[in-house]
């Protein structure tokens, strides 16, 4: 009996030290998780910023008697994410969007007359914070919407007959003409993609321009703004 004894206390032992050998140590949690969290990081991770060409085949301003339709080239700086699920809207952020006639001879009437002339340099700038998003609404193939918002500074540099002096009665002024827009102007965007791609963007509705130091009185109106932005 004492000699089973000793033959099954021996059988624990040996047992035992086979399981010790074959269990492997314990890893710190913050070794273990820390290439995990990494990579999820790294792969949610969709917001970009980016510099892009902004451009328009015509903004058609109406200006005291005639229409100006002006080609326009320029640049706009984009920073969001991308949504991923139909129906999800992320936030856009739209800055430093400027442009400019292509040449002064751009910036003629649409239909000439004796007393009209071309606008000499047109210049478009973005003087109010954009509000701007942008909306999945279909997956495959991606197909998403971005309205944006905001307000224009036009800088024209030989204005129609009679504008300036509308603006300022006295004549001493001799800078180019200044005009706002009344309230911002919507342009909205359908796109396949983010950063846009040849994106193409149309006013939702015409806007009212009125001087910069003075948003009672309206002197001119954007008709038309057709807006394709492209990567640079």
């Amino acid at each position: 009996m004492l000699w089973n004894r000793r033959v099954f206390r021996r059988a624990v032992i040996g047992v035992t030290g086979v399981v010790a050998l074959t269990v492997t140590p314990a890893v710190p949690a913050a070794l273990a998780t820390s290439p995990a969290t990494s990579q999820v990081e790294e792969s949610s991770s969709t917001k970009g910023i980016e510099e892009l060409a902004f451009a328009s085949s015509g903004m058609e301003l109406k200006l005291g008697d005639g229409n100006f339709v002006i080609p326009l080239t320029g640049s706009v700086i984009m920073e969001g994410e991308l949504p991923l699920t139909p129906g999800q809207t992320t936030s856009i952020d739209i800055r430093n969007l400027k442009a400019h006639s292509i040449s002064p001879e751009d910036a003629s009437p649409r239909r000439s007359s004796p007393t009209q002339r071309d606008l000499g340099r047109v210049r478009v700038e973005q003087n109010t914070d954009a509000n701007s998003s942008l909306t999945m609404i279909r997956q495959f193939p991606p197909r998403f919407v971005q309205p944006l918002v905001t307000g224009l500074e036009i800088s024209i540099e030989n204005p129609p007959e009679g504008l300036r002096e509308q603006v300022d009665p006295r004549g001493t002024r001799q800078e180019p003409l200044v005009l706002t827009t009344k309230k911002p102007i919507e342009l909205v965007g359908r796109l396949e993609s983010f950063p846009p791609r040849g994106a193409k963007y149309e006013p939702r509705e015409p806007v009212e321009l009125v001087p910069e130091d003075d948003s009672s009185t309206t002197i001119g109106r954007i008709l038309d703004l057709p807006v394709t932005i492209d990567v640079l």
